[in-house]
């Protein structure tokens, strides 16, 4: 056995031309796209900066009397008791509850508020300084405080213009949706209670950090990425130096000598196993170095991915040995080496390494998630951002399996005496 092994790490080390591609060619890449794309996911955080104008066309000095009005008329109620609803709601501006909102302390950090006229505004967001702005039309006030006494559908709605669908846009309407929400639900709630004040409380704002984890930078998906594509072509450079052999006759010697067929395989198996550990253990030691790729991180990160390395490997382990043995049955070797570049190149697209997976369709991205190659950069991902041991179990364990699927679909088909062509 060992010296098969020997034999296919020789045969590697001697090819230097493959040599310099598998394992220097990843480092020039991360290094390069590193220095091409650096700061479009940097580590830094992003400084969230929005600016919103609010337009107010409503006139509150007479929205009592309109109120008690269209209480008489629209709502058909008794003097007194259109006097009581008037006076319960006399205390709340529905406007100025919005403009408090936004000058509140959780979002004057974030937000920053104009109160402008509407061609002002319109001429502001056309020129970029502001990201939209709140048309508050006539009549907002009135419309809303009877819809809050009467339980009614607004007729009168708040109105958000911005020039074109942005994330910053599309965090003011959100902010502002909310907001609407809140107040209506209020309103419901005080409908309800009965209750003889009206009283709004502001909802709660700010920006929220769904879980605590470390940033995941776009250094590091170049680094996970191309050590993982490239040990993909370890399996097809491994499984395409057996038409070399095949060339020379080396497994029909091996034959001839009354060795056992399957130690050529196991060595072609393990041989993989080796290069494609040490090659993506090389790409994130030099990146890591080069660039800083993982800083300040504990001995327990490295172990996980020690770990993950392994698994990842044994995968691709088992992929070099379901190569070598349709290789050795087919009788063109050139068509051998196409067809495995092509499953590579479609791995490599499925599983995120030549495009963020995110870009792809949905039933693409759950494919992906099933290849090797995507199994590993989830947990990459996953042990980068969170060192959570538990993530890692099911995907190691489904690496493993594809291993032993891959090496039992190798020995089934691996060609008996005189059948390698």
């Amino acid at each position: 056995m060992r010296s098969y092994i020997k034999k296919d790490l020789l045969t590697f080390w001697r090819d230097r031309k493959e040599l310099i591609t598998v394992l220097v060619l990843p480092i020039l890449l991360v290094v390069v796209l590193n220095f091409a794309f650096s700061g479009l996911l940097g580590n830094d955080e992003e400084t969230i900066d929005l600016h919103v104008a609010i337009v107010n066309q409503d006139d509150e000095t007479e929205a009592s009397a309109q109120l008690k009005e269209k209480l008489l008329h629209d709502a058909s109620l008794a003097e007194q008791e259109a006097q009581d609803l008037v006076r319960r709601t006399s205390e709340v501006r529905p406007v100025q509850v919005l403009v408090d909102y936004f000058e509140s302390d959780d979002l004057k950090e974030w937000v920053t508020v104009y109160e402008l006229e509407e061609a002002e505004a319109v001429e502001k967001v056309e020129e970029g300084e502001i990201d939209g702005f709140v048309l508050i039309p006539d009549g907002f006030t009135v419309d809303s405080l009877y819809a809050a006494v009467t339980g009614e559908s607004p007729a009168t709605t708040l109105t958000f213009k911005r020039e074109k669908e942005t994330s910053d846009t599309s965090a003011l309407y959100n902010i502002i949706h909310g907001f609407m929400d809140h107040l209506n639900y209020h309103f419901a709630l005080e409908t309800l209670s009965g209750a003889t004040e009206v009283e709004v409380k502001l909802p709660e704002g700010g920006f929220e950090q769904e879980e605590a984890g470390q940033n995941f930078s776009l250094t590091q998906y170049f680094t996970i990425t191309m050590a993982i594509l490239f040990a993909l072509f370890t399996a097809e450079t491994v499984a395409t130096k057996t038409g070399l052999e095949m060339r020379q006759q080396v497994f029909n010697r091996i034959l001839i000598a009354h060795q056992n067929r399957l130690l050529f395989l196991v060595g072609k198996t393990v041989s993989t196993f080796c290069l494609a550990w040490l090659q993506i253990m090389l790409v994130f030691t030099l990146a890591h170095f080069i660039l800083g790729v993982f800083p300040e991180r504990t001995a327990n990160f490295w172990l996980g991915l020690l770990g993950i390395v392994t698994s990842v490997s044994f995968a691709i382990a088992g992929l070099a040995a379901i190569f070598t043995t349709i290789l050795l049955r087919m009788k063109k070797v050139e068509a051998a080496n196409g067809l495995f570049m092509l499953v590579i190149i479609l791995f490599g697209v499925v599983g995120g390494n030549f495009v963020p997976i995110y870009i792809l369709p949905d039933w693409l991205q759950q494919i992906g998630e099933w290849t090797p190659n995507g199994l590993a950069l989830v947990m990459f991902t996953d042990w980068i951002r969170f060192e959570q041991g538990t993530s890692l179990v099911g995907p190691s364990v489904l690496l493993i399996i594809f291993f032993v699927l891959c090496s039992i679909a190798g020995l089934a088909f691996y060609p008996k005496r005189g059948e390698a062509q």
